[in-house]
């Protein structure tokens, strides 16, 4: 048996979509973070990492932008748990 050739297109489909969804999930991690370094009393790494949280959510705005440029989410991806 051999693997589904994927065009580019099928294949940037999917890049966009881990993409996003990689995002998220260290988004989420990276604003604990910053919790924590603000109950540490390091406000200014607080508001760094929250700086980086900004940027990182105008950058999914663009790769959702992109992603529907391209047709969407493509029927062959897969997602996986980054830990």
């Amino acid at each position: 048996m051999t693997e589904k050739e994927y065009t580019d297109i099928e294949k940037l489909q999917m890049l966009l979509t881990h993409w996003l969804q990689h995002n998220a999930s260290h988004g989420q991690e990276y604003g604990k973070w910053a919790a924590v370094a603000r109950q540490a009393g390091h406000s200014y790494t607080a508001e760094c990492i929250e700086e980086a949280v900004d940027l990182l959510a105008k950058a999914d705005k663009a790769f959702e932008r992109a992603l529907q440029s391209v047709g969407g989410p493509g029927k062959g991806h897969h997602h996986h748990q980054h830990d």
